[in-house]
Parts: structure tokens; sequence; C-alpha cells
């Protein structure tokens, strides 16, 4: 019986769930946003209470199903535990989710009479770990070569059997975890502290919204160890900060009061540190579009007492923040005419403003987000200047594609690797010559297989996205580690566990950031355009206009595509309404800055 109705929940469940793109992690989840990013109603899982009689095997079972709801507290998981184990067990949002199980094995019992103890041993190929409050990690090949076991020790608590003890985090089948969790983001500052980085993760649909916004804030006090957070990205919260009760929300606003470490910064740095931990705090509980609480405003207090921003007229509740994710928005964009000159456009429609005479014979150009600097392939070389010239070639051949960071370096593949050139505008010795860029899985450790064919670096300077041999799309976090040698580094790519691999005839050609949180691919079968959430969301296909080469896009301008025998095309909407751009029939390699 039990194993039937925790079918049909499971079933119930997989009505509204759409795939997730999966390189390594093939995972699902539940479609909760509709209109405006509301959540839409969560179907109800009605399981049974342990019945009377029920062997440990069956208590394990039952209590695996029914720990994979968290409302009211995940009150009817307990009831499998013993009243003591019950009160000790805070699992947070820690799991493990396999794609092969969770097998219950038969109890082995040791002693008799009352102190009889029975063990329960659970296995399955691990698929992925939720560690703290929803950081999603892929686990390493070899951690996967065989079942993984779980024990749980069962007594009898009045004449039945109950769970005494169990591992720290709950076991789920990827059908139950994709019907139990959401995707959220966290937010995170880049390296130099100038802007926000969105760092997915995975929160219960049923928490309630104090459990929801607690996690979420805990996070940022502490973030998580995932890809973005070794390195790439840091939290403004001083280390020892605390969370002073739980985060309430009234009328709108979410009130957050921290104490500890927060509470000792000097008073120098007092509004800075505040700003940011604003910033953070508002872009993460808003949910960012993602459904969740109706967070329209914060206030943040220290030890109780309300802090006061800047010009804020004595009024602690912030609408606003200093600092944002940057999207990248630019109207203007850059293309070669087949004579050699360097055109820009304020627009599809505007009219194009001669910028420089560069020479014939380039096939792709990149143009940094300043405006400034230009960099150009011309049969496998490599060109960098001023925008108005002249260009001067750079080491190495065999470039492919080429992308800017808004710190001027410029990010390039060349022979299947991916070389970074610092400083690429300074034609000193010892900057702007090619570095080569290690590339590693999310566990930061195994190297990531190539080819690497194409990449595109997102507005925040941050992350990455790749294409891998013509059939993979990942997406990395850029981390600087300190080198030998002094004004040295090492460079590094850590991969997401969030990857979409190209099944049958899929390929991918080129890719375009499209905003801070999508990308945007060009590939095969014939001319797709496809956009793809950088949190391993749902896609969506694009219409495409036939016989597109290259792609470039900017948050809120329109999408510029160019075409196979010359010619610039552009769709204002992303609905599939291309038109030609005037004046542009022998245009080439259309670039948006970056």
């Amino acid at each position: 019986m039990l194993a039937v109705l925790a079918t049909l929940a499971v079933a119930a469940f997989a009505a509204g769930c759409v795939s997730m793109p999966g390189g390594g992690p093939v995972l699902s989840y539940t479609v909760t946003q509709g209109a405006g990013a509301q959540g839409q109603p969560f179907p109800q899982m009605y399981l049974p209470p342990p019945g009377n009689g029920w062997k440990p095997e069956q208590i394990v079972q039952g209590f695996l199903t029914a720990s994979a709801s968290f409302a009211d507290g995940q009150q009817l998981a307990r009831e499998y535990l013993t009243p003591q184990f019950s009160r000790a067990w805070h699992p947070n949002w820690s799991a493990t989710v396999f794609s092969n199980g969770p097998v219950v094995r038969p109890a082995v019992y040791h002693g008799a009479g009352p102190r009889q103890e029975a063990r329960v041993v659970v296995t399955g190929t691990v698929q992925a770990n939720l560690y703290g409050s929803g950081s999603y990690a892929v686990p390493r090949a070899k951690s996967q070569a065989g079942p993984v076991p779980f024990t749980f020790t069962l007594v009898r608590d009045n004449g039945q059997w109950r769970i005494s003890s169990a591992p720290p985090v709950l076991l789920l089948t990827s059908d139950l975890f994709k019907d139990a969790y959401q995707l959220r983001n966290l937010y995170f500052f880049d390296p130099a502290d100038h802007s926000l980085v969105p760092d997915p993760v995975y929160v219960p649909l049923r928490a309630t919204p104090a459990d929801l916004m607690n996690g979420l804030v805990n996070d940022l006090i502490t973030p998580p160890r995932d890809w973005l957070s070794r390195g790439a990205t840091n939290t403004a919260f001083p280390p020892g900060t605390k969370l002073l009760g739980d985060v309430t929300l009234d009328g709108g606003t979410a009130s957050v009061d921290l104490g500890g470490a927060i509470a000792k910064i000097p008073a120098r740095a007092v509004t800075q540190v505040m700003q940011q931990v604003s910033a953070q705090l508002w872009w993460t509980l808003s949910g960012s579009g993602q459904g969740g609480p109706a967070v329209q405003s914060i206030q943040v207090s220290v030890n109780g007492k309300p802090w006061l921003p800047p010009d804020s007229e004595e009024n602690p509740v912030q609408h606003q923040v200093l600092y944002s994710p940057p999207a990248g928005a630019n109207s203007v964009f850059y293309y070669l005419d087949g004579a050699g000159n360097l055109w820009s456009r304020d627009g599809a429609q505007a009219k194009p403003v001669k910028v420089a005479y560069i020479g014939p014979g380039y096939s792709q150009i990149a143009v940094s987000p300043d405006r400034r600097y230009l960099a150009a392939l011309r049969d496998g070389s490599l060109f960098i200047g001023p925008v108005r010239g002249p260009l001067s070639k750079r080491e190495g051949t065999g470039y492919t594609t080429m992308s800017w960071d808004p710190a001027g370096n410029l990010w390039a593949t060349t022979a299947g690797q991916i070389v970074m050139l610092r400083g690429a505008a300074n034609p000193g010795q010892s900057q702007g010559q090619p570095v080569d860029v290690t590339v590693v899985n999310s566990d930061g450790i195994t190297p990531a297989a190539g080819p690497f064919t194409a990449l595109r670096v997102a507005p925040d300077g941050v992350r990455v996205a790749i294409i891998g041999s013509g059939t993979d799309l990942d997406f990395g976090a850029i981390v600087w580690e300190p080198g030998a040698r002094a004004r040295q580094a090492v460079i590094k790519i850590m991969l997401s566990p969030f990857s979409v691999s190209g099944t049958g005839a899929t390929t991918f050609s080129a890719v375009t950031w499209y905003g801070p949180d999508n990308v945007i691919t060009l590939g095969g079968p014939g001319d797709a355009l496809t956009e793809y959430p950088v949190d391993g969301g749902t896609s969506t296909s694009l219409p495409a206009e036939p016989h597109i080469q290259s792609i470039t896009a900017s948050s809120g301008a329109a999408l510029i595509a160019g075409l196979e025998r010359g010619g610039i095309a552009a769709d204002a909407s992303l609905s599939g309404s291309w038109m030609s751009v005037p004046g542009a029939t022998t245009g080439i390699s259309p670039v948006y800055p970056g």
C-alpha cells in the first residue's frame, strides 16, 4: 500500500515538469512560475503515517518519501522517528539525489527483547549532492563507481519500530528532488566588489517564507562551497556575522536583524559594508524574477538598531540599492564591411557611423566594454589596438573566438584551448601575451575535457559560457590564483554543474550573453537559436533567420545576426520578426561590446 501511494504521489508531481538541460546531471524541475513570475499552487502529497506492525524496512521507505515534503516542519516525516531523534533531526536543505535508487535493503537485527535494534542500509548511485542551504554539486566520476551506502538505526518505541539514527541529509530519488525543490539565486560580489553575480541554489518548494528567507540569508553570511564561491566571488558579510532571530516579512518589507562581527566593523567602513550587505539581501530575497516571497523592500538592523542608508531621510526601509548585477546593456553594435571599414550603429535602424579603416581580410571582431579597444582575427592571427587603430599582431595562431571582460582582458580560444591576454590593449612585453587557462570540473580538481571551440565572458567578468567540441555548452567561473612569482597569476575556469549536452545532430557554433542570467546559442540542426538560463533552467527555442553565421545580443537591445553571404539582420523582440539592417549588405561580424 505504501509503495502504491508513493508511486501515485510521484506521478502527480510529474505533471507540469520540464526537463532541465544536463550534460553531467540530467535533471528536471517543477514549473512554478506563471504570469508575473508568481509561484503556482504546488500539488499536495498525501501519504499515510507509519502503520501498526510495520517492519523496519517499511518505516525507512515511508520516511524517505515523507521527508521530501517540507510542509509543517516535516511533521509527517518526524512520525517515523523516535521523539528523541525527532528533536535532534535538522537536515536543513541538504540532500543526496540518486540517479538509481535509493534501494532499501532488508533489516539486520541486533540484540533481543527491549534492547533489540534493527539496522537498515539504503544504497543507490549518487547523481548529485545539495550542501547547506541548497548548493548543488555533482560527484566526481570516481565516486560514482558503485552504490553508496547509508545506514539507519531503528528501535522499538511503544512496541513500534521507529528511526533513532539517520544520515544528516535527505535521500531523494531524482523524481522527488525535481518536484520538491526549485531554483533561486543568491547574490555575491565579484572579486573587485564592483557588482553582484547570481549564484543558483535549490530551495524547498514548500518551505515557509521564514524558513526560506532564513536559509538564504545564512547562505549569504556563509557562502556555499560551490563553483562560484571558491575564488570567483565573495560576500560582503564580515566573517562571524550572525542572523538574530527570523527574517520577517510585513507589507512587502523583509526585516533582517544581524549581529556578531558586523557590529564591530570600523566606523570608516560601515557605510560601504552595509550598502553591499543591503544589496546582497535585496537581490536575493526579492527573488529576482523567480517567484517566492513578495519582497519589495528591506530593512537591515544591527543588534536590533535599524541601519539608516545615506540620504534616507531617517527612513531605514530600502526600496532600491546601490549595487546590482550588470546586464551588459548596450544599444550600440559594431561591424565590418567588405572594404575593411569598421562601423557602429546605435540601434538596428539608426544611421551608421564610420569609426575607422582597419583593412580587408578580417573575419571577426570584438570591442571592449568601454568601447576603446578592438580585437580582430585574420587567417587565425590575432590583432589588437585602439578602436580607431592602428592594430598590432599578437603572439600565437589558430585563434577562433574572442571576448573582452570589463577589466580590459581579452579571452580567446585557440587550438582547442582557452587563453587570456591580460591588459590586452597594452602592447608591452609584460602584458598582452597569451596565458594558458586551466579548465576544471565543478569539483575544482578534475580537468575538463576539450577541445573548447568558442567562449563568451559574462557582463560581470566573473562567469563565462563555453562551447566544447561543438556539442556541449558549459558555464564556468573565472578564478585568479596567486602564482609562484610576483605579478604572476594562475588562471582557472571552474565549470558549473549545470551544463547542456547536445543529442543526436544538435551542435553549437556560437554563444552570446543576453543579460546577467541567460545566453543565446547558434547551432544545428539548421540555424537553430536557443536561449538557456545559466542556472540550468528551461531552455527556449527562438525563431531564426535562414543562413545565420554569427549572433550577438545585449540586454534590452535587438538580437543581431551576421549572415553567411554578408549582410546583417536584427530581431528587436526575439519573436522571429527579423529585418535586414539597411545599408549593411556587406556587413560581417556584428558585435555588441564585450
